[in-house]
């Protein structure tokens, strides 16, 4: 019987060996973020965000592959497994978030919001860059990401009266 995984501290081990060669573990990863659990699917997003500290243009590189699975469990991931990285270099990861802009998953697309967010306080220029890029589309589905991922933009610099 496998022991399911609800906690980043059950892969000490994954991620010891990921911090030195975080491609020998993307694919287990891989299997985490496709669980049905949702606990595992979140130990597997924060076990690359953590790898991604180390080792951020793998993990990018990574995700850009996984954004185009037909899971929407392991999309989010690529998304998810973005958090830190974006904080620190957005452009990183607009390849990936441009691929899941029109996602047809509910639960990728408030993961592709909130990574916007999370970019928002260090990058708000880049945030509306991307934004203002996004909103030409005619998707309903990006129409939603860029409302949602201006929101913390607009509760802290509220349009000029």
């Amino acid at each position: 019987m496998t022991k399911v995984v609800t906690k980043i501290s059950d892969l000490k081990p994954l991620l010891r060996r990921g911090r030195t060669d975080p491609h020998s573990v993307f694919p287990e990863i891989r299997q985490l973020a496709a669980s049905t659990a949702w606990q595992t699917r979140e130990v597997a997003a924060t076990a690359l965000v953590e790898i991604g500290k180390r080792h951020a243009e793998a993990v990018a590189n990574e995700a850009r592959g996984w954004a185009a699975d037909s899971n929407p469990n392991i999309r989010r991931a690529a998304s998810e497994g973005l958090r830190g990285i974006v904080k620190l270099s957005p452009e990183m990861v607009w390849p990936v978030l441009e691929l899941l802009r029109s996602d047809p998953s509910l639960y990728v697309r408030k993961s592709v919001a909130s990574v916007l967010r999370n970019a928002s306080g260090r990058y708000p220029h880049a945030v509306l860059a991307i934004c203002r890029d996004w909103s030409t589309s005619p998707s309903v589905e990006t129409q939603w990401i860029v409302k949602e991922g201006l929101r913390k933009l607009r509760a802290i610099r509220p349009p000029p009266v």
